[in-house]
């Protein structure tokens, strides 16, 4: 049999549902963009063989390109589950995981099997070094607060006045801070970012900017407050 052939694949499915070929025919169909043929094969084809990779890999593309992400997203887990090296099907969980707005850890593990199975993946590489870049700052603002803490303590604060200097850094929170450069600093960014006062957190890029720090720690910054900005207004 012709293995290119779309009608003596046809023809041969129709009598054969159990066949293991019914990728074959479905990846033509889905050459073609027939989507309804192309999802019907593999779901007939699946019932019979559940585990096959090349057929739940090929529904995960349908479900992707209609827009089922979800769906996609088990389905692609499926495949990697019986077949571990399938790179293309690990590249593509990375891209709906990130369009599905999957925590960053998640999607930092499907990044690292990418690049186990290829190691020249340049997409993976700058990924994961881009996020694991960010937790290594991260570390380093948890022990510079902690510092910022300690150094407060010894701080001396007359008691009758302290309630209100917290009233008035409550009240002035909200509004700019219109901080110098010589003020600014990362620590005081990632801070200002936990807290949700993202609009703050730039004016302080942009006196580090003034100040003249790392502009690739600056713009990484930047990147990651706009990206949970657009998180915060998609919820």
């Amino acid at each position: 049999m012709d293995l290119t052939n779309q009608i003596e694949l046809e023809l041969y499915f129709a009598d054969h549902f159990d066949t293991v070929l019914f990728p074959v025919l479905a990846d033509i169909y889905l050459e073609k963009k027939d989507f309804k043929r192309a999802r019907k094969v593999c779901e007939i084809g699946l019932k019979h063989h559940r585990n096959d990779s090349s057929g739940l890999f090929l529904l995960a593309k349908i479900n992707n390109i209609e827009g089922n992400y979800k769906e996609s997203e088990k389905l692609l887990e499926k495949v990697l589950t019986y077949s571990n090296g399938h790179l293309a099907a690990a590249e593509m969980l990375c891209e709906i995981q990130t369009v599905l707005g999957r925590a960053s850890n998640r999607i930092l593990k499907s990044w690292k099997h990418v690049l186990l199975l290829n190691s020249e993946h340049e997409t993976a590489k700058n990924f994961i070094s881009k996020v694991e870049s960010l937790d290594n700052k991260k570390e380093t603002s948890i022990s510079n607060k902690k510092s910022t803490k300690t150094n407060k303590i010894s701080i001396e604060v007359e008691p009758r006045k302290e309630k209100s200097v917290i009233k008035i850094a409550e009240d002035e929170i909200s509004k700019p801070l219109k901080v110098s450069s010589r003020l600014a600093t990362f620590t005081l960014v990632s801070v200002l970012k936990n807290q949700g006062l993202f609009d703050q957190a730039l004016e302080v890029l942009d006196a580090l900017e003034q100040k003249g720090e790392s502009l690739e720690s600056i713009s990484l910054e930047r990147e990651i407050i706009q990206t949970l900005l657009k998180n915060l207004q998609k919820d």
